[in-house]
């Protein structure tokens, strides 16, 4: 794990410790994804573009519903 820390400026900019940059292989121009878990903001590098970075997001919603099938399903019943 890499601990490292950043400066807030007054329009509440960071830069990213060139470590942290290093270990993501992020260049200038590259696209983040900033996650809030909690009280914690997870940085991830979105390498191949949005799509692929949010891919999976929710899938733990559909599985709490019962799946794509069962979601359908109830779509269909209120179409009754």
């Amino acid at each position: 794990m890499i601990l490292s820390s950043a400066k807030l400026t007054e329009k509440y900019q960071i830069t990213i410790p060139s470590e942290i940059r290093r270990r993501l292989s992020l260049e200038a121009g590259d696209v983040v994804l900033l996650r809030l878990d909690g009280d914690e903001i997870k940085l991830e590098s979105a390498k191949g573009g949005w799509c692929a970075a949010l891919r999976g997001l929710g899938a733990e919603v559909w599985q709490d519903a019962g799946g794509a099938a069962a979601a359908i399903e109830r779509e269909r019943e209120g179409w009754e």
